[in-house]
């Protein structure tokens, strides 16, 4: 508590010392650096994706399953501000195909869901665990998963 109590004593000496601000409209902040999440499905089979991701401007990851995306198809999932993200994809044909990697997440079966990551190892009873594959964008624009055979 005195960490904080002598923080907020200095941010109120800095703001004392501090000139009069200029009259006038509030500054325009720039758009935020969105990253579209994308899935191009090159396999040969209908499959369903899951994404674990953080929605614009909310700081939390949030769970979402399952987007249909149809062989020879490409999709539009979502967009996100933070460059880091998860995805998991299961075939609909019965193959028990999936792309996965090895990062364990939380999904429901059989959807559609929608849920807030806690942070916890464990998931709820109607849920079960599987591998999503961690990705990383380099830069804003367009990121797309390429589901091959």
């Amino acid at each position: 508590m005195k960490a904080m109590t002598c923080a907020t004593v200095a941010a109120c000496l800095i703001l004392a010392a501090a000139p009069p601000a200029m009259a006038g409209p509030a500054p325009v902040s720039a758009p935020q650096a969105t990253v579209e999440l994308k899935v191009c499905n090159q396999s040969g089979r209908d499959a369903t994706v899951a994404v674990s991701y953080v929605e614009v401007g909310s700081g939390r990851f949030i769970n979402r399953g399952w987007y249909a995306v149809a062989n020879g198809v490409c999709t539009d999932l979502v967009s996100t501000d933070n460059s880091n993200f998860y995805m998991y994809a299961d075939a609909t044909d019965g193959s028990g195909r999936s792309w996965s990697g090895n990062h364990a997440l939380c999904v429901e079966y059989p959807g559609p869901y929608t849920f807030w990551s806690t942070g916890s190892e464990y998931c709820d009873d109607h849920q079960e665990v599987k591998n999503f594959v961690a990705m990383h964008a380099d830069n804003p624009g367009d990121y797309t998963w390429t589901l091959d055979p």
